[in-house]
């Protein structure tokens, strides 16, 4: 029973009260996402379960699957189809075996002795998807087919919502069916597609000429009329690869029709697997060539082109459909240089670019700048115009990123500097800017300008306009205000919902992972403990961690993360500082919360890489750099982050006072043992999801199987390795990155018994390893940094370059040149690894002089006030300014 809530009215309370009585309880002791979790679950669990074989359909439906090494997924796809609510006998299937190499043929052989007459089963030679559905559309007899994959499965009802649409509608010439995800890993459903708007509100049915028919993509997910593939003569594009076949041959059955409707539907649900292993095709075509040239040239290009000819113009739904495809594009290779080397490496991207140019000259103007903006935002509809179609925008938008009251600031980021700002009528200049640049395939694709505007009051007017006299529009928070507004209406609509935050007192959260302490955020807060005891700070923590404990015994005052304290605490806190910039930790309750709280990034390492996908749009009030060059790399203009210079401080990180401290001390500068230290980081790409708000992560089996796994145990278990420990009397230690960690927890990483583990169950910091080691082997780990701080040397084992910067991590190459800036060599191999390793020992671990020069230049300080100057640059953010 939850205490004191439920007792109180005594034994006469109806079923009904007991249950309020019990939700009111559970919402004060629960954290938020518990409750969350709970409404989800009970959504579930309504709803009665359909009975198969009742309903009797007005025909025969036929689905064409093409069959590609999918043994683990038929079951599953011939279950849904075999349990559907239609009579049996009315569904075909024509299963195409793509030349399987697995045990597919077998498993629909099964199938056709359970269901017999209803599996046709066809054997051709691997030719791809496309290839695989003509030969079963060549074998279609019924009227009506679709195209499920069979690694998909469809709810019980599917062909009976569907039939009976096609009873109400005899005109109907194409129906398409609402797709939901469904995540391999966890058996966990997802109704989040982006298209899934044109099925909320219920069936909708169209002319078959209305140019302004929703974009269907997927064959899979839709029902065709062989009659008008027959009449017409449609097979499905062998050129198109890896993907758009399907988005082409819709686009074109669609293009033949001259009467009827189309239908949307949505009740029947497509349920589309994401695979744990991330195989399906979409997921891997990223680094294809023909994703460049083939997609676009036979896919778009081919789609306008036909248009035109069938239609003597481009259909608005024809244009949607593409500009929504290529807006992936731009999403995946803007601002990373590193997804895109492998394009120039094949010459194809000037051919690319090209193309583009080619296919946005058939979209219209207004068509592109009417597109949703949640599918392709103002800044790429801009880029489009002025790159590709050489055009200038209709209108201009300009977006409020943040309202500094204490300093009276405005912080507007535009799209060009062709707009104009006004203060009661009079030209505003910015006392500050900045241009971010942002790259395309080896050309700057667009600007963006980082611009500050001061205000005295709320009741002044600003005013904005194209400088050629056209519309412009500034966003705050999501809503759009066009030529003018008042400040005071600006401060109103970016603070909305504060009141559920109300700032009371001045109370700092410092944290670092959820999980674990010992970085930057430890190491501050311990200076706040002992220098500012008057400023009231919470450390926050998962109490299950190895930390917990140690940081108790300290005097911490500690903050259970996730509990309903530390829910309170964040409603009410004046800052969030931390070392680490996930969404858990300054977006907490997931909407407009952090706005209200000042957010100070100590960054868990240098930033060295380009980072800028994923920090841009963090709401970072301060970020620590510890570099001259990483400083510059944040503030410059052309930098590809976003970020105001004003919110970073060249100031250096607060652990790395600690770290000199102890480097100092008698127990590591009198140290007679040497340490190898051993530091990978980790891949994005063979973790698992998150589980829930936090650090703890699913259990990912790809893991297992990996390039990294293999090449990293081999190192740790090479003969040689261990020879030269025993010989030089060096400690072996393995630091794994906390992502990591898990799999060696759980012995499903292979490490020697000689050699020492670090890893979140640990008995020791890490600064002490730090200062332990003699040298640091890595690949990319910023944990170098923090070696070479103490003047140690490191060497870079980068086995994966072009792996890691192609799109395996969240960043890609930045300003630091491993081999031009590093601080050891750079192997690609485990002889060469061992051989640099023997060298360093050679001469007793003492870094080579031109190493040693980098690690001295690299750092702005080496003074012990690190903590201090952020200290003084957190207080700077609420002082007014002059």
């Amino acid at each position: 029973m939850l205490p004191g809530h439920i007792a109180t009215k005594g034994v006469n309370m109806s079923s009904n009260e007991l249950k309020k009585d019990i939700k009111r309880a559970a919402k004060k002791v629960l954290p938020d996402p518990a409750i969350r979790k709970i409404r989800a679950y009970r959504k579930t669990r309504k709803g009665s379960e359909p009975k198969p074989n009742t309903y009797r359909s007005s025909q025969t439906y036929t689905v064409v699957t093409a069959v590609y090494n999918v043994e683990a997924y038929l079951d599953d796809f011939f279950t849904s189809l075999y349990n559907q609510t239609m009579f049996k006998e009315s569904i075909r299937v024509i299963a195409v075996d793509d030349g399987s190499t697995d045990l597919s043929a077998e498993i629909i052989k099964r199938w056709q002795d359970r269901w017999p007459g209803a599996i046709t089963y066809l054997k051709k030679e691997n030719g791809g998807q496309a290839s695989a559905r003509n030969l079963g559309m060549n074998h279609t007899e019924s009227e009506w087919v679709t195209f499920i994959d069979p690694d998909d499965f469809v709810s019980k009802r599917y062909f009976e919502e569907v039939d009976r649409a096609i009873v109400a509608w005899p005109s109907v010439q194409m129906v398409s069916c609402r797709l939901v995800y469904f995540f391999e890993k966890g058996r966990r459903y997802s109704d989040t597609h982006p298209l899934n708007n044109n099925y909320k509100h219920g069936d909708k049915f169209y002319s078959a000429l209305d140019e302004h028919i929703p974009m269907q993509f997927s064959m899979s997910t839709a029902f065709f009329k062989m009659s008008v593939i027959k009449d017409r003569g449609l097979k499905i594009s062998e050129d198109i690869k890896p993907n758009f076949e399907d988005g082409h041959f819709v686009g074109r059955y669609l293009l033949e029709l001259t009467a009827g409707v189309v239908g949307f539907l949505s009740k029947p649900r497509y349920y589309y697997r994401k695979r744990e292993s991330g195989t399906s095709t979409i997921d891997g075509s990223w680094r294809d060539t023909n994703k460049l040239i083939s997609v676009p040239r036979y896919g778009y290009l081919d789609l306008l082109q036909y248009s035109k000819r069938v239609r003597r113009f481009y259909p608005v739904n024809i244009q949607k459909t593409i500009l929504y495809d290529l807006s992936y594009y731009l999403g995946w290779f803007v601002n990373r240089p590193q997804r895109s080397r492998f394009a120039e490496e094949a010459g194809v991207q000037e051919e690319f670019l090209d193309l583009l140019r080619e296919i946005f000259a058939c979209i219209d103007t207004k068509v592109l700048f009417d597109f949703p903006g949640r599918f392709l935002r103002f800044a790429h509809k801009a880029a489009i115009s002025q790159f590709f179609m050489t055009r200038e925008p209709p209108y201009q938008i300009a977006y409020v990123t943040s309202i500094d009251l204490p300093k009276k600031l405005i912080h507007i980021r535009t799209c060009s500097k062709k707009i104009a700002f006004y203060l009661d009528g009079k030209v505003l200049t910015p006392i500050r800017s900045k241009r971010v640049g942002n790259s395309f395939f080896g050309v700057n694709l667009y600007d963006t300008y980082e611009l500050s505007f001061k205000f005295e009051r709320q009741n002044q007017v600003l005013s904005y306009v194209g400088k050629k006299r056209e519309s412009a529009r500034l966003t705050v928070d999501g809503k759009q205000f066009e030529n003018s507004l008042s400040v005071r209406e600006a401060i109103r609509r970016y603070t909305r919902n504060w009141s559920a935050y109300e700032q009371k007192g001045s109370t700092w959260i410092i944290m670092d992972r959820d999980t674990q302490a010992d970085d930057n955020g430890e190491h501050f807060y311990r200076y706040m403990m002992r220098n500012h005891p008057e400023q009231r700070c919470l450390f926050a923590l998962r109490k299950e961690s190895p930390d917990w404990k140690r940081l108790a015994q300290e005097g911490f005052n500690l903050l259970n993360f996730g509990s309903k304290a530390h829910e309170l605490e964040l409603r009410k806190c004046s800052m969030i500082i931390s070392s680490h910039a996930d969404n858990f930790v300054h977006s907490y309750f997931q909407d407009n919360f952090f706005k209200s709280k000042k957010f100070i990034f100590l960054q868990h390492g240098l930033t060295v890489h380009n980072l800028s996908t994923w920090l841009n749009g963090k709401p970072i009030s301060l970020l620590a750099a510890a570099s001259t060059e990483e400083y510059h790399s944040f503030v410059d203009d052309g930098s590809p982050y976003e970020i105001a210079p004003e919110s970073v401080t060249l100031s250096g990180f607060p652990r790395h006072d600690a770290l000199l401290k102890m480097q100092s001390s008698r127990r590591f500068s009198q140290q007679a043992r040497h340490a190898i230290m051993i530091a990978p980081t980790w891949r994005a790409s063979l973790v698992g999801n998150t589980l829930g708000l936090g650090n703890n992560r699913e259990f990912k089996d790809s893991f297992l199987v990996s390039e990294y796994k293999e090449t990293w145990e081999s190192f740790l278990n090479n003969s040689t390795l261990k020879k030269l420990a025993k010989k030089n009397s060096c400690e072996v230690l393995f630091v794994p990155h906390a992502n990591i960690a898990p799999y060696i927890e759980t012995g499903a990483f292979s490490v020697p018994d000689y050699i020492t583990v670090h890893t979140n169950n640990r008995d020791r910091s890490i600064q002490e390893c730090f200062c332990s080691a003699s040298v640091c082997i890595t690949d990319y780990s910023s944990m170098a940094f923090d070696v070479a701080y103490l003047g140690k040397e490191c060497i870079f084992y980068q086995f994966d370059r072009e792996f890691f910067y192609g799109g395996a991590q969240v960043y890609s190459q930045g300003y630091f040149d491993y081999e031009r800036d590093g601080f050891g060599p750079v192997v690609d191999n485990e002889n060469d690894l061992l051989a640099e390793l023997e060298k360093l020992a050679a001469r007793d671990f003492k870094p080579d002089d031109v190493y040693k020069k980098r690690m001295e230049e690299t750092f702005a300080f080496r003074d012990g006030k690190c903590c201090e100057r952020v200290y003084e640059a957190i207080m700077q953010l609420d002082e007014p300014r002059s």
